[in-house]
């Protein structure tokens, strides 16, 4: 059973990742972007009580680095009391799902 959705908004040569699972919200907001010095640079906003920001950025830097835009990833994913192995589950399933999105939006 497929968790997790990404959907793809590109705005103009940079590109936003919306990513939902479970009863799907805004938890938290990672932007990454290159720098002056050549270094990608994350920024997070997450809301009190949410636990997606970590993932966010992470998602956010490895699409950043990999497509060389600025990319904005919305993680809303909420599963009532999840086990260690079901937050195991999601992390992996959102993973695979990205690398998918992120292939998808550097071929266009």
């Amino acid at each position: 059973m497929s968790l997790i959705h990404i959907q793809t908004v590109m705005m103009g040569k940079d590109i936003a990742f919306l990513i939902t699972g479970g009863d799907a919200h805004i938890g938290a907001a990672a932007t990454a972007y290159w720098n002056n010095e050549g270094e990608v640079v994350t920024a997070l906003q997450q809301l009190p009580g949410h636990r997606e920001g970590e993932l966010a950025q992470e998602l956010a830097a490895m699409a950043a680095s990999r497509l060389g835009v600025t990319v904005t990833v919305l993680a809303g994913i909420h599963v009532e009391n999840p086990t260690r192995e079901q937050i195991a589950d999601i992390v992996k399933e959102t993973h695979l799902k990205m690398e998918k999105a992120i292939q998808a939006a550097g071929s266009n």
